[in-house]
């Protein structure tokens, strides 16, 4: 698939892991948390809640 400027579509470069044995949840590279980053992002939950307001907003056209 294209996108408008006819350029091969890119897929996300980050995958979600965990929740982890704290209850978290990781932005990682494609590759693990042993490859080249890996983020905490929080509680399972609030992640959830946060991801639910963006996806919400970005389906509604709000995008910032």
């Amino acid at each position: 698939m294209t996108n408008e400027n006819h350029e091969p579509e890119q897929g996300a470069r980050f995958d979600i892991e965990g929740p982890d044995e704290d209850g978290c949840v990781w932005a990682c590279s494609p590759g693990g948390r042993r490859d080249n980053w890996c983020q905490k992002l929080g509680p399972a939950e609030k992640v959830a809640e946060k991801l639910s307001q963006w996806l919400a907003s970005y389906d509604d056209g709000e995008r910032a």
